[in-house]
């Protein structure tokens, strides 16, 4: 149901976005109600409430799964004229890299904090509870990076640029056709100021 929710959430904002254009605004906003999502999945799992937490992590589907599609047009925006493949395949190369670095680091840290001691009033923490808040941490410190990117749309003016050329070639070719039309028909009609016919000019 996890991958589900990404793919369908992908699917729906990503086309709403693509109609938009709106990418950074979108990505800003799904970071930050991201981190929300996650710091809730952080409160169930540290107060053990499974039922909760499986519901957390729905809703995090939904709120960071379409990231990596809509975060790809935006570099594709960003990095004109590079080509789509280029980003796509440079974004997937570093996200790999760093799920491969992150997840074991995660992992040897699970038990982190998951100690009790002699007492048995103590509350035992599950696994994964300080890897999971480091997780809420490094998303909010990118959330807080990323809100500071100041990049041009530039496929999108490129796109502007040339539909307004387009247009005033357009035009330009209408007001040929329209002056070629216009001469066509002055040579069918005399000049007022000339006689109709020569015989009015031998009577002069």
């Amino acid at each position: 149901s996890f991958q589900f929710v990404i793919m369908i959430s992908s699917l729906i904002i990503g086309k709403q976005t693509d109609n938009s254009r709106a990418y950074y605004s979108v990505t800003i906003a799904m970071l930050v109600l991201g981190a929300f999502a996650l710091a809730e999945c952080g409160v169930s799992l540290d107060a053990d409430r499974g039922g909760d937490l499986r519901w957390s992590l729905i809703i995090v589907a939904a709120l960071v799964g379409p990231l990596q599609p809509v975060s790809t047009e935006l570099g594709v925006e960003v990095a004109y004229p590079l080509s789509e493949n280029t980003v796509l395949v440079i974004q997937q190369l570093f996200s790999n890299l760093l799920s491969a670095l992150f997840i074991p680091f995660f992992k040897a840290l699970k038990d982190i904090g998951t100690e009790i001691s002699d007492s048995e009033d103590l509350y035992e923490r599950p696994q994964y509870t300080f890897s999971f808040y480091l997780l809420i941490v490094l998303h909010a410190s990118v959330s807080v990076f990323f809100a500071t990117f100041n990049g041009r749309y530039l496929r999108y003016e490129h796109e502007l640029i040339r539909k307004e050329r387009e247009e005033q070639e357009d035009a330009k070719r209408e007001a040929d056709q329209f002056d070629d039309h216009d001469g066509g028909w002055e040579e069918h009609y005399a000049d007022e100021r000339r006689p109709l016919t020569q015989s009015s000019l031998d009577g002069l």
